[in-house]
């Protein structure tokens, strides 16, 4: 079980160095990954430093006819309903102080980013390695609730229309594969990888 917590938090992190758009992260994480293991992240072996950074702003970050909006809120059923929409935020935002998760502060990011949000799986994953060391079943507990409502309620949902948005406008095969990949991880393999 631990082993598979670290697993995760391994992957956890890379995916929100992605999301980040922070390569210098990423390429350090991918350092410490056995080239075997490498292998698995299909989206690495089309790694071009100066092509993902050059990509990554025009998909997103900066608005286009190839950006593909990186937030939550773009996506979610209550788009239309302003009011639905702050109170999904404000539920995330809650998600987050339950764990006194500060990042999109420190990081100067909206809440809502699936960077922002991918780091918060990775938080809640050196949470339960730490109470599952200490022994504190009850911390582990409410750790793995929040990690399942994280992804029942604020991440899983929004994947499918994530993908159709980014089909027709993702041109470099690096993101292509990535947000497959990400999708599948966190629509199937995730729960079951706990």
């Amino acid at each position: 079980m631990m082993e598979e917590r670290y697993g995760k938090l391994a992957i956890a992190n890379i995916m929100t160095s992605i999301w980040l758009g922070d390569w210098d992260t990423y390429e350090a994480f991918m350092n410490d990954v056995p080239e075997g293991m490498q292998n698995e992240l299909s989206f690495h072996s089309l790694y071009n430093r100066e092509e993902v950074q050059l990509w990554y702003d025009n998909h997103f970050f900066i608005p286009g006819d190839h950006f593909v909006s990186p937030y939550f809120s773009s996506y979610s059923k209550s788009n239309e309903d302003e009011e639905a929409r702050r109170h999904e935020l404000l539920c995330l935002i809650g998600l987050y102080e339950k764990t006194a998760f500060y990042f999109p502060l420190e990081q100067d990011r909206l809440p809502d980013h699936f960077g922002s949000m991918t780091a918060f799986m990775s938080s809640i994953l050196q949470g339960e390695i730490q109470a599952e060391q200490e022994d504190d079943r009850e911390r582990l507990q409410q750790l793995e609730e929040i990690e399942e409502e994280m992804l029942a309620r604020f991440i899983k949902p929004v994947l499918k229309p994530l993908l159709e948005n980014a089909e027709a406008k993702i041109n470099h095969p690096f993101f292509k594969e990535f947000l497959s990949f990400y999708a599948e991880l966190m629509s199937e393999d995730w729960a079951e990888a706990a």
